[in-house]
């Protein structure tokens, strides 16, 4: 497995646009804006690292909204009002003469403001990508809704090869959150390609399942092939 990669790219909100670094590992999201330093495992959980280091008037710019910790008391302030625009080298294969190639995907994360009874006003994940000089855009409050869009553009001509265009990368049935959450099946690779509905899916043994980030791939990879698992 990967162990940490760096994506280069800007923060927004309302006092300016910030040129910022987020460093992953796969399992956390890490990044440093106006000197203040952020981590969390997707875009909308990310939570000051260690908030007493702060003074107010360093932490004025930002807004937050309140993160119920399940099964505990604590509440965690994340952020949100703002744009993240980052840009992630993903393998691409071109499954008209079966070579691959890297191109940067780029993923403009929008998160609205905190609402009154809990949660956000809105979450959006615009992805483009550019191949031989064609733009592939997709748009959703779920990375795997953007995903799907590029997809379809693809038609049979492209495939992502990472987690998302992997044969074995699913969700549960009982929702996801918009990025990081996708299931890993290798573990059981036979029993999940055997797969033809929910009921069967849902009877899959649960030990060895795994989240991993859409945009992660790894050496067990798979083309996915259409109607497959859950989400088809």
């Amino acid at each position: 497995m990967k162990r940490q990669v760096k994506y280069h790219g800007t923060y927004k909100d309302n006092f300016g646009k910030t040129a910022i670094i987020i460093e992953n590992n796969f399992k956390t999201l890490f990044t440093e804006i106006d000197g203040v330093e952020f981590s969390g495992s997707e875009f909308t959980s990310l939570i000051v690292s260690d908030i007493a280091k702060y003074t107010d008037d360093q932490l004025k710019r930002f807004t937050f909204f309140e993160i119920p910790i399940y099964n505990t008391d604590i509440v965690e302030q994340a952020l949100c009002n703002c744009i993240f625009e980052v840009f992630i080298s993903q393998l691409i294969i071109d499954k008209t003469n079966f070579s691959e190639f890297y191109s940067d995907l780029k993923i403009e994360y929008s998160i609205g403001n905190p609402i009154p009874r809990g949660g956000l006003e809105f979450e959006k994940i615009t992805l483009s990508i550019t191949i031989d000089g064609k733009n592939y855009t997709g748009t959703g409050d779920l990375i795997e809704s953007a995903f799907d869009q590029i997809r379809d553009q693809f038609d049979d001509k492209y495939q992502f090869k990472n987690c998302y265009g992997c044969m074995f990368g699913d969700y549960s049935v009982f929702g996801q959150s918009s990025f990081g959450t996708m299931l890993c099946f290798v573990s059981q690779k036979d029993k999940y390609k055997k797969v033809t509905n929910k009921s069967e899916y849902m009877e899959l043994p649960t030990e060895k399942i795994f989240c991993v980030q859409e945009t992660y791939g790894c050496d067990k990879y798979e083309v996915r092939s259409k109607g497959a698992g859950y989400r088809g």
